[in-house]
Parts: C-alpha cells; structure tokens; sequence
C-alpha cells in the first residue's frame, strides 16, 4: 500500500503543478486542509473515492493519470533503493529501459529516447540521490551516464566513438561483396570533401527514394 501511496502522491504533485495549482488552491477546491493534502502528495496518506473525484475535476484530469505509474518506479521514490542502476538499449530511435534495483525483478519499458534525460533527471530529484544510467549498443556498454538530484549530469567511461568505428566495420563487412553498395558507401565518404561528389550523391539518393515510392 505505501508503493501506491506514493507513486499516487508524486503523480499529483506533478499534475498539480503542470496545471498550476498551488497545494493551498488545489486543497481549497477539492475541499480539505492543506496539511491533509501534503500528506497524500507526500505518499503518507491516501484519497478517499469522494476527494478523488473531486482531484479529477479541478485538474481536469482522469483517474488514469494519476495512477498511471511503475510500481518499481514507486518503489525508488519511497528511498528504500540504495543502488539506483538502469540498462538503456538503444534500437533506432527507441529505448529500452532495464532496471536493476535491490533483486527487483527486471523490467522492460520502451520509451522514446528523448523522454529519457528527463525522466532519469526528475528521478534523482525526487529520490535525492544519483542515478547511473547504462547506454547498451549491440550488447556492448558505449557509456555510463550519472543523473544528479542537483539537475547536472555526466559522462564517463564513453566508448561510443570505439562502439560507432565497430558498428560501421561490421556494416561495411556484411556488403564486401555487394560492388553497389561498396560504390554507394565510397562516393557518401567521398561527399564529405568533395562538392562533385556530394552532387552525385544527392542524384543517387533522389534516384532511390523515386524507385521506392
């Protein structure tokens, strides 16, 4: 009960404040004290069905919302997470978030990249402690990011030049023997010194996207 508590608090804390709402107005409008309502934002008390109606009506906002968080996530707010590590697997332009918090069991979420800084960001805000974040490319670590509650952050261990020079080897391997390929990939390193070849370059590419529409 105290994981939904909290992941519920923090919720309305943040939609509170996203449809500014002072603590003093929202408990004003939905009828309590204001120390009642620090209390729910605070995971240490819960609505009753009544105030929760009334919390949906004066934010404007569905019963969804507010309980729409990770149980693990929920777990972590609570302080109860002493090492707080994530896995990220990039895949094009999607993520996947693995956690690893005190033998919870691992979870998958897939989450738009950019969402991701924010996220990790507002976490270690909230739990006041650092966050270390594992960027994963092909099954190789390409850098270790650390989130501060102070909103800093920073990089160590940055393998991704070493893991892009490997991905690019393992590319240009898979088309050794495709000539055309080989060609495309010579006159696109070409361009980027040449305007003769960057022209035909982009004669190529207009020829390319013309046979796939």
């Amino acid at each position: 009960m105290d994981i939904i508590k909290k992941g519920f608090g923090n919720n309305l804390k943040d939609l509170r404040k996203i449809r500014n709402f002072t603590q003093e107005k929202l408990a004003e409008s939905i009828g309590i004290n204001l120390r009642q309502l620090a209390r729910i934002e605070a995971g240490e008390s819960f609505v009753s069905s009544e105030t929760l109606l009334k919390i949906c009506t004066a934010l404007d906002v569905t019963p969804k919302s507010l309980f729409d968080y990770d149980i693990s996530e929920a777990y972590l707010m609570t302080g109860t997470g002493n090492n707080v590590h994530f896995s990220v697997i990039k895949s094009g332009n999607i993520i996947q978030l693995v956690k690893d918090v005190n033998k919870i069991a691992d979870e998958q979420n897939t989450e738009p990249v950019q969402d991701i800084d924010e996220k990790m960001l507002n976490m270690a805000k909230r739990l006041q402690k650092e966050i270390t974040v594992d960027e994963i490319r092909d099954g190789v670590v390409a850098y270790t990011k650390i989130y501060k509650p102070n909103g800093e952050t920073k990089i160590k261990n940055d393998n991704s030049a070493n893991t892009d020079y490997e991905l690019l080897k393992e590319k240009i391997n898979k088309i050794s023997n495709d000539s055309r390929k080989l060609d495309f990939m010579n006159l696109a390193f070409d361009s980027l010194s040449s305007s003769q070849a960057l022209s035909q370059l982009k004669i190529l590419i207009k020829g390319i996207e013309l046979t796939q529409n």
